[in-house]
């Protein structure tokens, strides 16, 4: 029985979050746990548990596992839908590929005889076929393009803090199952150029050979077109996968190799000693580079020959009429002391200018600093501003008056 399409993406829409979460689930889930996520998902005027279960089942998104009861998992297209969507394609590998090239083969020599018999019909169907063969490899070229990326970003965030050994291993497994064999098919035997260059010249002859007949030379146009599509997008797709894990499988290469190496030195220090690893022997310089740069015995005799009777000189003796350029000292509790028993203060900054003179501008105005930032103070600024003098250094700011201390 057909599936309606409008009704399948009606229901599709108002269980999204549903659906999305049964395809979470890769082992299936069983009739409990199915109601379950249907509750939990049902908004008040969705129709009943019951409803949607029907309708997971009429409308072949759920299908029961061969080899259990009660227990469902989705269906294949709409999990490839959902991978899709989410661009969480899966690797295909290059036998697959290769399975698509047989079929091509196979579809050519169909082909090839219904163009020479005439035979329109078969024509169609043969056209037919092969385009549907080329788009599966395309889409089947991109997901693994996809994947790879996908995994390589993953193994680069590590965020599950996996080890170098464990990044390597799922790093070199995509290098040995996916990518040197499609190599191989793609750049060493030229399987697929083979393939897609007879199909091409057969092409080429079938639409001499139809061109006035419209159909069918259209037929062949746009077929033609579509195998020089997936030329371009194979070749791309593999060749960007292979800059994508090339560089980060060079780098756990190497960082594999020394931890395993460092590894088994660690484990025969542990069995053997330190000794055990000949360290002097293994990491022995000649003698002759140590000597380099060094002074000879003559040189060394002779300057310290010159230093033999060496008197030193007194040294000068430091002035103490230099003056005293220190600064004093401003403590914040003070200043908050006195400041206390003056208020109000019209002006802040001009009243520790004012009491203040011998202190450095940077303390005074650390303390001021303290002074605006605190709670304690009911203080509001003025509207105009004014230019201050100290110690050669002129400081505009807007004048902070302060009123009273609030008692907290």
């Amino acid at each position: 029985m057909a599936i309606q399409p409008q009704a399948f993406l009606n229901f599709a829409a108002r269980n999204y979050s549903l659906l999305h979460d049964i395809y979470r689930r890769e082992n299936g889930v069983n009739e409990a746990e199915l109601f379950e996520l249907i509750r939990l998902h049902r908004s008040d005027p969705n129709p009943s548990p019951e409803y949607t279960y029907n309708q997971l089942l009429d409308l072949k998104i759920l299908e029961p596992l061969p080899d259990a009861t009660a227990i469902y998992e989705m269906t294949r297209p709409i999990a490839v839908l959902f991978r899709f969507l989410l661009q969480e394609q899966r690797y295909t590998s290059a036998k697959v590929i290769q399975a698509y090239l047989d079929e091509l083969d196979l579809q050519h020599d169909n082909l090839d005889n219904a163009l020479r018999k005439g035979k329109l019909g078969r024509i169609e169907r043969s056209l037919t076929e092969i385009t549907d063969i080329m788009e599966r490899v395309r889409q089947d070229s991109r997901a693994n393009r996809q994947a790879i990326i996908n995994e390589v970003m993953a193994l680069k965030a590590n965020r599950e803090r996996r080890t170098v050994r464990e990044r390597f291993g799922k790093i070199l497994y995509i290098w040995q199952e996916y990518l040197k064999p499609l190599q191989d098919l793609i750049d060493v035997n030229k399987s697929m150029d083979s393939c897609l260059d007879g199909l091409e010249i057969l092409l080429k002859s079938g639409s001499k050979e139809y061109l006035n007949n419209g159909v069918v030379h259209d037929q062949i146009s746009r077929t033609s077109i579509r195998l020089v599509r997936l030329r371009r997008d194979v070749l791309t797709d593999f060749h960007e996968s292979i800059q994508e894990v090339e560089p980060l499988y060079r780098v756990l290469e190497r960082d594999s190799i020394l931890a395993r190496g460092a590894s088994m030195a660690l484990e025969r220090i542990d069995k053997h000693g330190l000794g055990s690893l000949e360290l002097n022997e293994v990491l022995a310089l000649p003698g002759g580079r140590l000597l380099e740069g060094l002074f000879t015995n003559t040189s060394m005799e002779t300057y310290l020959h010159g230093l033999k009777g060496y008197q030193p000189e007194q040294a000068p003796a430091l002035s103490q009429n230099a003056g005293d350029s220190s600064h004093g000292y401003i403590d914040f509790n003070d200043v908050a002391e006195q400041l206390a028993d003056q208020l109000p203060v019209e002006d802040i900054l001009g009243w520790l200018f004012e009491h203040y003179p011998d202190v450095e501008l940077g303390d005074l105005l650390r303390v001021y600093g303290r002074i605006m930032r605190s709670v304690r103070y009911v203080s509001e600024f003025s509207s105009q501003q004014n230019t201050y003098h100290f110690d050669g250094v002129n400081v505009v700011a807007h004048p902070l008056a302060i009123a009273e201390v609030q008692k907290i």
